[in-house]
């Protein structure tokens, strides 16, 4: 049987992570306790999480022209998938990520990927043709645009990460199937609402065929034309939580592209998303033996 082909287009990253006793104050100067160098970013680190999990992944991105570069060609290539980069002569993306190891939480600090560029637009249809899922963020909306018109026009189910609110990103929510989005997502567009009623203003005004809130430890709530659902989490010891939205958006964009139905993808995307959480960096993403092991999916 052939793995489905799942396309990621967006930004992908390397993360420069150092973990600390705990979060660093004002003034200090503090002892890496480990390090690494570490593939991501919102369309990056879904990639590597629905080609471990035994999907025919294509991802389409910017990068720069520097060492950063030559560093996220590197450690993206030892990962299961196909990476289209298009350079621009400007530095390239990356970001230093502090994880505290008392509570496995992380502060970010981030440099952006390169707009796209006319070659990145020239290259969607082709990257796009003949997948069975599609998985967008919003960073870039020129690129989302496009994107989501090849989908439209191939007829291939369209995922959505919004990541925070941008009111950038409300063109696109009408056209694809899937969106999902942050408890804060709503908040912000809906500040005077509880988040179901928030949820259900977004439901009626772009109406997808799901419609997801994701609150980490809490576990999430979706919408669909049946009426409102939740999942739960999976428990796990955090060891390093940066990355875990990512790790749940491509892990529900493979279950999708693989058939299966919205509950089911929900319930794999968060034991996806638990298992990253339990180490550091990029060893928690489970692989296809892990996978098909897990009695608790």
């Amino acid at each position: 049987m052939s793995s489905p082909v799942i396309a990621m287009v967006g930004m992908v990253t390397i993360d420069y992570l150092y973990v600390l006793e705990s979060h660093p104050v004002e003034g200090s100067t503090n002892a890496a306790k480990a390090h690494r160098v570490v593939a991501g970013g919102p369309a990056g680190r879904s990639a590597i999480t629905a080609g471990r999990l035994g999907g025919d992944v294509r991802a389409l991105g910017m990068c720069g022209n520097d060492l950063h570069a030559d560093v996220l060609r590197g450690e993206f290539g030892r990962e299961p998938l196909s990476l289209t980069l298009f350079p621009e002569d400007q530095p390239s993306q990356h970001s230093c990520v502090m994880v505290a190891e008392d509570s496995g939480s992380r502060t970010i600090i981030w440099t952006p990927q390169p707009r796209a560029n006319q070659q990145l637009l020239d290259a969607v249809d082709d990257t796009l043709r003949g997948a069975a899922a599609a998985l967008l963020d919003c960073t870039d909306p020129v690129l989302s645009r496009a994107a989501i018109d090849s989908c439209r026009k191939f007829e291939i189910p369209v995922i959505i990460d919004t990541g925070s609110y941008r009111e950038s990103s409300e063109e696109f929510l009408s056209r694809v199937d899937y969106i999902i989005a942050p408890e804060k997502f709503f908040s912000a567009r809906h500040p005077e609402e509880s988040l179901e009623d928030g949820m259900r203003k977004v439901y009626s005004d772009f109406q997808p065929a799901v419609l997801a809130a994701t609150r980490g430890e809490l576990g999430g709530i979706y919408l669909d034309a049946s009426g409102a659902h939740s999942y739960d989490p999976h428990p796990v010891t955090v060891v390093d939580s940066c990355g875990a939205g990512d790790t749940f958006h491509g892990a529900f964009a493979w279950a999708i592209a693989t058939g299966a139905p919205a509950e089911k993808a929900f319930r794999i995307a968060s034991w996806t998303a638990a298992r990253k959480c339990s180490a550091l960096g990029n060893d928690g993403l489970p692989d296809v033996a892990a996978f098909a092991a897990a009695r608790e999916v």
